[in-house]
């Protein structure tokens, strides 16, 4: 993880404060923004009702208030947040492209290895002991969900799934991995000095705004591999990418399915535990050579931004 050589030395419990303001005011912008748009895209009140909302002649609007609302509630927070923190955001929030090949293949790798883990933890996930009531209680939510993935992720032609592929797949890879990663996550591991705390509080809020009880395991465990790979590469675009490959994926199978005429359209397969074990296993030995290939790269990189900042600091003093 980068050091804090562009910090405007504003106190971390503060730029917490600034952050969850931030994210609240774009949450209410958002808001705001959605309303206005649907009115007057469909030229009519916004519904009270969410499946008035889904209607599928409502494909094309649906499409422009994912993209508004996403933007305003995960990127212009945190775009702002490190205007005002930090003296050299883009550094902070680690869009630059200091990877080389290796660190990529390691990606895929990676990313191969998630679909069976994802699989053996929602198997995992269904069967954990709940109650007769909160199991009710998940299921209504899980189908609320549904309803409403089934009405963005109507993929039915070509044209509609390059749409879902920019507005599904990378789009959110974006606007999250910049909310999460380069934004929350940084923030708590530079207070904390280390990555744990940090990862697994994001991965925790990460998981619980999908408001799936079933799918909580599996997302937990991409935000930990998303969280893990920001750590020791510091560079936000492999997590865009890695995070866009996952969703681009099922995409693809759910736009291969519409078209073969399959109604069974569950892209996330159950996989038995030992075979998450396995996969496991493996992604701990591919996170150790990510982790030495990344040491070896950021080493150059922080001895460049010491001596750039020395110069900064040098100018300012001298000036």
């Amino acid at each position: 993880m980068m050091p804090d050589y562009s910090s405007k030395n504003i106190r971390y419990p503060s730029q917490l404060a600034i952050f969850l303001g931030l994210t609240g005011g774009g949450l209410v912008i958002g808001t705001l923004a959605t309303f206005a748009i649907w009115t007057m895209m469909t030229g009519q009140p916004f519904p009270l009702k969410a499946e008035d909302i889904l209607q599928p002649k409502y494909y094309n609007v649906n499409m422009v208030l994912q993209v508004v609302s996403t933007f305003f509630i995960f990127f212009v927070p945190v775009h702002f947040f490190a205007l005002i923190c930090y003296r050299k955001p883009f550094t902070y929030l680690g869009f630059n492209f200091r990877f080389n090949y290796k660190q990529v293949l390691l990606l895929i790798g990676i990313l191969i290895l998630t679909f069976p883990l994802s699989g053996a933890l929602s198997t995992l996930n269904k069967i954990l002991p709940i109650s007769e009531y909160w199991a009710a209680k998940f299921k209504a939510m899980e189908l609320a969900r549904e309803a409403q993935e089934a009405a963005l992720i109507n993929i039915n032609s070509f044209s509609r799934f390059i749409i879902s592929l920019i507005v599904i797949a990378f789009l959110p890879a974006l606007f999250e991995e910049t909310f999460f990663r380069a934004g929350f996550q940084n923030l708590l591991s530079r207070w904390f000095k280390g990555p744990w705390v940090a990862i697994i509080l994001t991965s925790i809020i990460f998981s619980l705004i999908h408001l799936s009880f079933y799918g909580f395991l599996v997302r937990f465990a991409l935000g930990v591999v998303l969280g893990f790979i920001f750590y020791y590469s510091g560079s936000l675009w492999l997590n865009i990418l890695l995070h866009f490959l996952f969703n681009g994926i099922q995409v693809t199978a759910l736009y291969v399915m519409t078209m073969n005429g399959v109604k069974d359209k569950n892209v996330e397969d159950n996989f038995p535990l030992w075979i998450g074990a396995i996969a496991l296993l493996l992604l701990l030995y591919l996170f150790k050579l990510y982790k030495q290939t990344s040491a070896l790269k950021q080493s150059k990189y922080v001895e460049e931004i010491t001596l750039d900042d020395e110069f900064h600091n040098w100018t300012a003093n001298n000036s």
